[in-house]
């Protein structure tokens, strides 16, 4: 008859509301409610000391969450590294893979293609290992 039972660890009010307080700092409606709502998932099952260590972190965290949405999305490019014998073929031997590249002006020079230092001096200059 006697069924163990997890105590019931609902969050508590002054929880709620800190988080809720905290979620109010956020730039839109949308992510407002959505942040409030995580905050809140976040409390359950927390005993209540745990609780109130939680929702009094969470305003000191909300500014830097706030600039992080608030943040246009520009997308990373990824940079491909190159392997250990391209680099040391580039920096030591300084034998690069030139190529052809163009400003937005129209201007054209050479960079390296592995690792990307400018070429000086004339343009013409043959590709290291590509021969024509």
């Amino acid at each position: 008859m006697g069924s163990l039972s997890a105590p019931d660890l609902r969050p508590m009010g002054g929880a709620r509301l800190a988080v809720g307080l905290a979620a109010r700092m956020l730039p839109t409606p949308a992510e407002r409610r959505r942040y409030q709502a995580e905050f809140v998932a976040e409390l359950h099952g927390l005993p209540p000391a745990a609780q109130l260590r939680y929702a009094a972190g969470v305003p000191t965290s909300t500014p830097a969450l706030r600039t992080a949405l608030s943040r246009e999305d520009t997308p990373i490019e990824e940079v491909v590294m190159p392997s250990l014998g391209r680099r040391f073929r580039c920096r030591v031997l300084r034998w690069h893979d030139w190529q052809v590249h163009s400003t937005e002006d129209g201007e054209r020079y050479r960079s390296c293609a592995l690792c990307h230092t400018d070429h000086q001096g004339e343009l013409e200059i043959p590709n290291s290992f590509r021969l024509r």
